[in-house]
């Protein structure tokens, strides 16, 4: 009982007693303040922040090269607006080192800001950190071969470089272990992409024109670009596995197309506020070699062609060679219906759970069979996992079309009981080249991802509750601006914090239904994902996955973990799910080791 009276004793003085007061800290050389002014507080503690902000970037003006030469460039503002409008941006992303005092209440509120000199550095230091977390996602991403990703983090963390101190010194030691000026290298790293990048046109379906993408000889992974239509370059695409698809207007000759890499990524910028502030002011970089001429398409060719690639699970490994010729000709049945836009006569193929996912997945954009011509097999108990069907999805109202493979699972009455969005082939194959591991649980496992993917894709809520153990450890977090209250003193205004909440099952269930059903759409990138074997728990895995989340109220970027448990093939349930903005300083991401 002491203990308490003590603790609250401490917790009133601490409340009551300001460092110094505000004459003190006004004439003080160790801090650096403004005052605001106005009927209410907000209007004054505005103000006073405005007053600070504007102190700060005259104190650190010099160490702003970048800001000076555009500037000079393009003559469209001041130095000193530059300045400010540059610290502006960490205001409102990062300073959370600024203090209040209310010095009048309305309605005649006066209000004073202050900051310690010797914090202003740490300011530069968070962004500054994940510039270089950028880079290095940048780095993974180019050689999984996804090249959006590659593009759009290294585009980013230019933007940020530019808003940095001295940012025409900061350097970086590249794979190679030489110590380069980042604002040299990563304009350089990104034209040596651009002219890897090769695109070949493979088929023309109606008006739709089917491309190859590679990098460097290879299949991309994924890739976003636009394309000139002969009167205005067109919403963005995206390439999946690399295959792609261009829209043509009715009449308009194919013979020469132009095609611009994406980098920018501008409309995805809002999944980071701080990203979006920066781009804002620091401009675009063009560069010449994102543009790609494609000729000699070819003639239609609407022949569907079959080629099927057995694979058995380790449990048929005895067995003979399954006869999947039936699965072909439903495959085949769909494939022609898809194409003529007749899918209504394909119920009797699946199951009512099967058919209800294959009405979502095709309603969910204007879908376009691309493909059929790769298809795979996977044996795994009394199903059969179909892979390679490719398919483009377009919308209207979010300006998308993207390329997806499309998964059906066939029942042991060969019905299709299961329709999902697929995996690339690079993440399938990381999970399906885990030799140590048994096949049973690599197939498990990959068909799980691929239904995590589509439950949120479609808003499935019924899978996502299923799926949750009923006592799994949910931490959710966002990245959300501190609301002000007046009727505190408080030391953050308009800071980028994190809000950490420990949810329960039903808590988080609630909170995600309230989000599908505010949202036209929810679209989740995954930019980097490892895989782990638990040592313990039989076949339970650890998914870390950095996850760029986007929805049309709210967005956010950060690293998601998965702990899931799939000893119980028919039936894997996530016991711990875990979110944070940034990788931890001292551990990194959350993992196995942590629960």
């Amino acid at each position: 009982m002491r203990r308490k009276i003590l603790s609250f004793t401490l917790l009133i003085t601490s409340i009551c007693a300001f460092p110094q007061s505000v004459s003190e800290i006004k004439a003080d050389k160790n801090y650096l303040s403004g005052e605001g002014w106005g009927t209410t507080l907000k209007q004054a503690d505005d103000a006073a922040l405005q007053d600070l902000i504007s102190k700060i970037s005259v104190n650190v003006r010099s160490s702003f090269t970048s800001a000076e030469e555009e500037t000079n460039k393009n003559g469209k503002l001041d130095a000193v607006s530059v300045y400010r409008s540059i610290i502006n941006t960490y205001s409102q992303a990062t300073l959370t080192n600024t203090q209040r005092i209310v010095i009048e209440n309305e309605p005649d509120a006066h209000v004073l800001r202050y900051v310690k000199v010797a914090e202003i550095a740490r300011i530069f230091e968070g962004r500054k950190a994940k510039m270089f977390d950028m880079v290095e996602s940048a780095g993974r991403a180019e050689q999984k071969g996804k090249i959006d990703d590659a593009l759009r983090y290294y585009y980013w963390s230019l933007c940020l470089l530019k808003s940095l101190q001295y940012s025409n010194e900061v350097k970086f030691k590249d794979p190679d272990g030489k110590e380069r000026l980042l604002s040299t290298w990563i304009p350089e790293k990104m034209n040596d992409i651009f002219s890897d990048i090769s695109i070949t046109p493979i088929n023309k379906l109606n008006n739709e024109v089917i491309l190859s993408f590679k990098y460097k000889g290879k299949p991309i992974n994924s890739f976003d670009y636009t394309y000139f239509d002969g009167m205005d370059w067109s919403n963005i695409y995206s390439a999946k596995d690399g295959q792609g698809v261009i829209d043509l207007r009715p009449g308009q000759i194919a013979d020469n197309l132009r095609i611009k890499c994406e980098y920018e990524f501008a409309g995805e910028s809002h999944i980071d506020r701080e990203i979006e502030n920066v781009m804002a002011l620091t401009g675009g970089v063009s560069f010449r070699n994102a543009y790609i001429n494609v000729t000699a398409v070819p003639q239609e060719n609407h022949q569907p062609v079959t080629e099927v690639k057995e694979f058995r699970s380790a449990t048929n490994a005895s067995s003979a060679i399954e006869d999947y010729s039936k699965h072909v000709t439903i495959l085949n049945s769909i494939s022609k219906a898809i194409s003529q836009k007749s899918n209504g006569s394909l119920q009797k193929f699946f199951t009512q759970k099967g058919w209800d996912q294959f009405q979502k997945l095709i309603h969910y954009g204007r879908a376009t069979l691309i493909e059929n011509s790769d298809i795979q097999f996977n044996s795994l108990g009394d199903k059969v996992i179909c892979r390679g069907l490719t398919m483009s999805f377009g919308f209207k109202n979010n300006n998308r079309k993207f390329v997806e493979n499309v998964v059906f699972t066939f029942n042991s009455q060969q019905k299709i009981d299961e329709v999902l969005f697929g995996l690339g082939k690079e993440a399938y194959n990381d999970i399906m080249m885990k030799g140590v591991w048994n096949m049973d649980a690599r197939l498990i496992l990959a068909n799980f991802l691929e239904e995590y993917k589509t439950a949120y894709a479609l808003k499935d809520l019924d899978f996502i509750r299923n799926v949750f153990d009923d006592n799994a450890v949910i931490i959710t977090g966002r990245v959300a601006n501190r609301p002000k209250n007046v009727t505190e003193r408080s030391q953050y205004i308009d800071s980028k914090i994190i809000k950490y909440n420990r949810q329960t099952k039903n808590e988080y269930l609630r909170n995600l239904e309230h989000c599908f059903a505010g949202n036209e759409y929810i679209n989740i990138r995954f930019a980097n994902n490892d895989v782990i074997k638990a040592g313990k728990g039989g076949e339970t895995y650890g998914i870390q996955i950095k996850q760029d989340y986007y929805s049309s109220t709210y967005g956010d970027t950060g690293y998601l973990f998965l702990m899931v448990d799939v000893n119980n093939p028919d039936k894997p349930i996530i016991k711990v799910r875990t979110w944070q903005p940034e990788k931890d300083p001292n551990f990194g991401v959350y993992g196995l080791s942590d629960f």
